[in-house]
């Protein structure tokens, strides 16, 4: 019993050794410590990130901190945005920039943790938001063009975990030049040099050509019930106007003036259309009937029936450059069913206008 005792002892003993040998052995292959850990931004500069950024778009900027000496601790790195290095930045770079207003970015996620022996730290992100930046205007009410630029001031705030860790203050602010891009005006296109390449069915004597004329009493009109196609077939909806602007323009939208007459004293719409589509091309086949493809891009859209609007402005979402138009009608209203579902399997237009831009700009 004793001889068995024993053995079980030896062999206890060589267990713990050999475990102490792999703890030995773990331990070697970790880096050895000896001087405080030195913390910095990533990719921190003098000069600042560029971020314009067209409303309602945002832009989110990812931070981390880096040891430049590692630490043997977890260590925890807060960020913030430091107000009082702007007046430095603008005096080294002889700017005039203001501080970022408060409202214009998120910066709820701020620390991060850098794990011991580690060299990147896990992500914080700071959010721009250009519907919250409020736009400059010049003296007539039109906004400036460009948009001023604010400055963002990131630094380290706060280092827990490792009480010898310092921070390297050359590599300590991570700037930003924030401002908010906003489109020029639209205006109404001059229709000298346009062309109508398909036009729908008309009604005898209210053909397309009075949508284009300047004159608001005349108009263009065609009612199933009673008109029809080239065919004799009833001129269902959809109605296509395809126009050709002459030249590529930046389209913007378009504005549509609609049939009117007097009720009660006063001028409200007889017919205006209720919804419908706004495709544009740079490039088309024939008379632009022939080859979906070729519009490449395409709005749907609808108008509000009970404002009782006299003029429309159905804007595309994103203006588009391009130098062909296609206008589709899918149903209208009259003024008799105002608030009610639109039925008027037709179309009136007393003068179809185009709002854009003559000079292209990016988007991006």
């Amino acid at each position: 019993m004793k001889r068995i005792s024993i053995q079980r002892m030896l062999a206890a003993t060589a267990v713990l050794l050999a475990l102490a040998g792999c703890k030995d052995e773990y331990d070697n292959t970790k880096p050895s410590v000896k001087e405080p850990a030195v913390l910095a931004i990533q990719n921190a500069s003098n000069e600042a990130e560029v971020v314009s950024l067209l409303e309602p778009k945002n832009r989110t900027i990812d931070l981390r901190a880096v040891a430049n000496s590692i630490s043997d601790e977890n260590v925890t790195v807060t960020f913030k945005v430091d107000r009082t290095l702007v007046d430095a930045y603008n005096k080294a770079h002889g700017t005039s920039y203001e501080l970022c207003p408060a409202e214009a970015y998120d910066f709820s996620k701020k620390e991060v943790l850098l794990p011991r022996y580690n060299e990147v730290s896990s992500t914080a992100q700071v959010t721009l938001l250009s519907e919250k930046m409020s736009v400059a205007v010049d003296e007539t009410g039109e906004p400036l063009q460009p948009q001023p630029q604010y400055l963002l001031p990131i630094t380290i705030d706060e280092v827990k975990g490792d009480s010898r860790a310092t921070v390297d203050e050359a590599n300590n602010v991570y700037y930003v030049l924030f401002s908010k891009r906003v489109l020029p005006s639209a205006q109404l296109l001059d229709r000298t040099d346009w062309k109508l390449l398909h036009t729908p069915s008309y009604k005898t004597n209210y053909g397309p050509e009075k949508v284009f004329d300047g004159d608001v009493s005349t108009f263009g009109f065609c009612n199933s019930d009673e008109d029809t196609n080239p065919d004799g077939s009833k001129a269902l909806p959809p109605y296509y106007f395809v126009i050709d602007l002459g030249k590529p323009v930046m389209v913007r939208g378009l504005q549509l003036t609609a049939r009117t007459e007097t009720y009660q004293g006063n001028l409200v719409p007889r017919y205006n259309v209720a919804t419908g589509a706004i495709a544009t091309a740079m490039e088309i086949t024939g008379n632009g009937m022939e080859n979906e493809a070729d519009w490449t891009y395409n709005e749907e859209w609808g108008t509000d029936v009970t404002t009782n609007e006299l003029v429309s402005n159905p804007y595309l979402e994103t203006p588009q450059w391009a130098r062909y138009i296609r206008f589709r009608i899918d149903v209208s209203y009259q003024r008799m069913t105002y608030g009610a579902k639109p039925t008027f399997k037709g179309w009136a237009i007393a003068e179809l206008n185009v709002w854009g831009n003559l000079e292209k700009f990016e988007l991006d």
